[in-house]
């Protein structure tokens, strides 16, 4: 065989094997996604909140083993959410990443001698998940803030979604609203 036969022969396998992994890439990519939002109480006795903002749905305390009383409150735990992350940032679930996402938690907190909240803070390592959160990975941080009418809960965090089928509908939904744009753009 020539060496013209053979770089013939070699160019389209390069760029055959150098488009399979791009799609490979692009199938288990990870992109990371900013969550910040509210958790309401719905049944604190059962452990049963709602979240609201960039994770909607609802939060269960699994497991709560408390470590310490004094000076500092200290717990340790495990939880749950099931929902969806709101990656259109519309308030919806419609066509977002959704399943269930696995915590462990710590929370410390600080009681008055009246027993009263004066502050309180948990961090929430993803340990798992489920259908659009499979082999997600990331972490949730919480604050409680005592209120005239109870304690506000706010969470700021990250989920990192590595290639689950949530990730790939919003890719796909990206690229072609990016491509739509850029054709109206264009004029076509």
């Amino acid at each position: 065989m020539s060496k013209a036969s053979r770089r013939r022969l070699t160019v389209p396998t390069l760029l055959a094997a150098t488009a399979a992994l791009g799609l490979a890439a692009t199938a288990n990519a990870a992109t990371t996604y900013q969550v910040s939002g509210q958790q309401t109480v719905v049944d604190e006795d059962a452990g049963k909140y709602r979240v609201d903002g960039g994770l909607i749905g609802d939060w269960t305390v699994t497991s709560y083993k408390e470590l310490a009383k004094t000076p500092i409150l200290r717990a340790k735990g495990t939880e749950s959410f099931s929902g969806c992350l709101d990656v259109r940032r519309d308030g919806k679930c419609e066509g977002d990443p959704s399943g269930t996402l696995r915590f462990d938690f710590k929370y410390w907190a600080r009681f008055d001698d009246k027993g009263g909240l004066v502050w309180g803070t948990c961090v929430h390592p993803i340990t798992g998940g489920t259908g659009g959160f499979a082999k997600a990975t990331g972490v949730v941080a919480m604050v409680d803030t005592p209120t005239a009418e109870g304690v506000s809960t706010s969470y700021i965090g990250n989920v990192k979604l590595r290639g689950s089928k949530g990730s790939r509908r919003h890719d796909a939904r990206t690229r072609a609203a990016s491509a739509t744009a850029a054709a109206s753009a264009s004029g076509c």
